[in-house]
């Protein structure tokens, strides 16, 4: 290929994989917070008025990272806003030195937890108000598989409409994540997503959580153009 040619990789979607080397230290205090949390919040977060997209399952109100918790704030900064800031840069990387200078910060919009009962999941949607998401998973069993209590992707593309090899890289219509304890999977708000059911011998845990990363000017978040 001539030097002057060029291949570009326009608005991808990226998605990352982190595994927390920890995970196990921390896993029994993380579900004894939760524990202690449904103890005080029996009826977690209230439905809207649009209904909601969860099944046989407890999920709690999006403020987690305000409850001061050691163990959950320490996850938070050492693991889960580095993996948000990780994928920030790697989607900006062509776009980095714009902004050489200037402090960027993670800012989390919501975090919260939920716990699946037998046969639990929740339906396909996506979030707001949010540019990156992403799934911990705290507790999922031996018996998990992408088909049991896995996390699921819609593309975000137009479908295929031929079925020439030039769009063979676009037959996928899904994309399945096995669970893993101490994973981390990460994703822009924008793609549709949901959980399959999960049965099994222990009941499925995750955390979640949404977050901003912004440039910061006198330690506030500016908007970008």
């Amino acid at each position: 290929m001539s030097e002057k040619n060029k291949i570009r990789a326009l608005w991808p979607t990226l998605f990352g994989e982190f595994h927390n080397e920890n995970h196990q230290n921390i896993k029994k205090e993380l579900i004894n917070f939760f524990e202690d949390y449904k103890k005080k919040n029996p009826s977690g977060r209230k439905k809207s008025s649009l209904g909601t997209e969860n099944y046989n399952l407890y999920e709690s109100k999006y403020d987690l990272h305000m409850q001061k918790n050691p163990v959950y704030d320490k996850l938070f900064s050492d693991f889960i806003m580095r993996g948000f800031f990780t994928m920030s840069n790697e989607a900006n990387k062509s776009l980095l030195n714009n902004f050489s200078d200037k402090e960027i910060g993670v800012s989390i919009t919501g975090s919260w937890f939920i716990h699946y009962e037998q046969g639990g999941f929740v339906l396909p949607h996506n979030h707001g108000e949010c540019s990156w998401c992403c799934v911990y998973y705290v507790q999922v069993g031996k018996d998990a598989t992408t088909g049991n209590g896995g996390t699921y992707f819609q593309k975000p593309t137009p479908n295929r409409t031929t079925l020439d090899f030039g769009s063979y890289y676009n037959r996928f219509n899904v994309h399945d994540f096995n669970p893993e304890e101490g994973k981390m999977l990460i994703w822009p708000s924008y793609v549709v997503h949901g959980s399959y059911p999960y049965k099994g011998d222990q009941d499925r845990i995750i955390i979640s959580a949404n977050a901003n990363v912004s440039i910061l000017e006198n330690g506030k978040p500016i908007n970008t153009k």
